[in-house]
C-alpha cells in the first residue's frame, strides 16, 4: 500500500496494531480461498464433482475479505484518495477535507451497518440456513458485515483522532 511519509505512523499504536492483524486475517482467509480453488479445479478436472459449496465458499470468503480487509486500508491509507488535489491544499485545509471524507464515510457506513444489522437480525428471526454450505445458519455467513463495517468505522475515528493530534514537532 503506497503511503505518504508517516502517514500510517500517525495513526493510534492500536490501529496500526488491528490494521496488522486484519491483514493477517485477510491473508490467511485468502491462501484458504486459492487452496480451495485450486482443489476444485483438480478434482473437477479428474472427473470428481465437488458440489455446489465449492464454488459458492471462496465467493464467500471474498466478500469476508473485503469487509474485514476494509478498516485496515483507512490506516494504512490504502484506499482511493484524491491526493493530488489535497496535496495543493494549505495543511489545515487538508486536515478539514481529510476530516470531511472520514464523517461522511463515516454517515455512510453507519446507515449500512443499521441495514446489516437489522438483515442479520432477520435471518437469525427466521432460522434460514446454507443448503450448500451444509445448513450453516445463515445469519453466520452475513456476521461479517456488520463486524467489518464496526471495525472500519474504528479505524475511521482513530483516524479523525490522528488528523487533529497534535504534531510533535
Amino acid at each position: 500500500m503506497e503511503q505518504t511519509e508517516g502517514e500510517a505512523a500517525r495513526a493510534p499504536a492500536f490501529a496500526r496494531w488491528l490494521a496488522r492483524a486484519e491483514v493477517a486475517v485477510v491473508s490467511a482467509i485468502l491462501v484458504s480461498s486459492l487452496a480451495l480453488t485450486l482443489v476444485t479445479i483438480v478434482a473437477r478436472n479428474l472427473g470428481a464433482s465437488t458440489g455446489d459449496w465449492s464454488l459458492k465458499l471462496p465467493e464467500l470468503m471474498l466478500v469476508w475479505m473485503t469487509f474485514i480487509g476494509m478498516g485496515a486500508l483507512v490506516t494504512e491509507h490504502g484506499h482511493v484518495a484524491a491526493d493530488m488535489v489535497l496535496r495543493r491544499l494549505s495543511p489545515r485545509a487538508q486536515r478539514i477535507a481529510e476530516t470531511v471524507s472520514c464523517v461522511v464515510t463515516t454517515l455512510v457506513l453507519a446507515l449500512i451497518l443499521a441495514g446489516a444489522v437489522s438483515i442479520l437480525r432477520q435471518q437469525v428471526e427466521i432460522g434460514a440456513t446454507d443448503d450448500d454450505l451444509w445448513g450453516v445458519p445463515t445469519a453466520w455467513l452475513a456476521s461479517v458485515l456488520p463486524f467489518g463495517i464496526a471495525l472500519t468505522l474504528l479505524h475511521l475515528g482513530a483516524e479523525i483522532y490522528a488528523i487533529w493530534r497534535p504534531r510533535s514537532p
